[in-house]
């Protein structure tokens, strides 16, 4: 397993185990985050770009719309951030992305009333397989973010020659609560 540091990056689809073409390949991504103050409401959100750009909006990929983009599906939406193991996930199914999609972004956004103060340590492990017990291939640590930081970019995955390339963004904003960091998360995008 490899860790990859901000601002790093992994090409994820070089040696398959699952002896599959590149870019025919099924990624689990968890995310978990830490709740020393009690029960926190983040919610795992991906945009699936063309372009570098979001120009549908069923590519915004978050709890109202868990499957709205091809070949992204994400988890029940997990509302305390109680318990160990992963909070949330998405399942990244390559085979099934359109070809004009280049990259996706995926970040974690503070649903209600909270930030990532409140929630330390948000962290992401992506897996070789579409399950949260598949082969852990990468841990892709965020850092912590500072008290009104409501929006994470935590990672990228772009579309190259050798297959998909994940990337260790890590940056925080302050962008609200709820749908409106949902949104703002979106038009970094747009």
């Amino acid at each position: 397993m490899e860790v990859i540091a901000k601002g790093s990056g992994l090409v994820l689809d070089v040696q398959s185990k699952q002896e599959a073409p590149v870019g025919n390949r099924k990624f689990y991504f968890g995310a978990g985050w830490d709740c020393p103050g009690g029960p926190v409401d983040l919610d795992l959100v991906a945009v699936a770009l063309r372009g570098g750009k979001l120009t549908q909006q069923s590519d915004l990929v978050y709890f109202n719309n868990q499957a709205g983009s091809p070949g992204l599906a994400l988890s029940d939406d997990n509302r305390t951030g109680e318990g160990d193991g992963d909070d949330e996930s998405l399942v990244i199914d390559t085979a099934a992305i359109p070809a004009e999609v280049d990259a996706i972004a995926v970040g974690l956004v503070a649903y209600s009333q909270t930030d990532f103060s409140k929630a330390p340590n948000p962290h992401f492990r992506a897996c070789d397989g579409d399950n949260e017990n598949a082969e852990q291939i990468a841990d892709v640590p965020a850092g912590n973010g500072t008290p009104g930081d409501t929006a994470l970019v935590a990672f990228r995955l772009e579309r190259g020659p050798s297959g998909w390339t994940l990337t260790n963004v890590g940056t925080f904003h302050p962008f609200g609560n709820g749908t409106e960091a949902i949104k703002k998360f979106a038009s970094l995008y747009e």
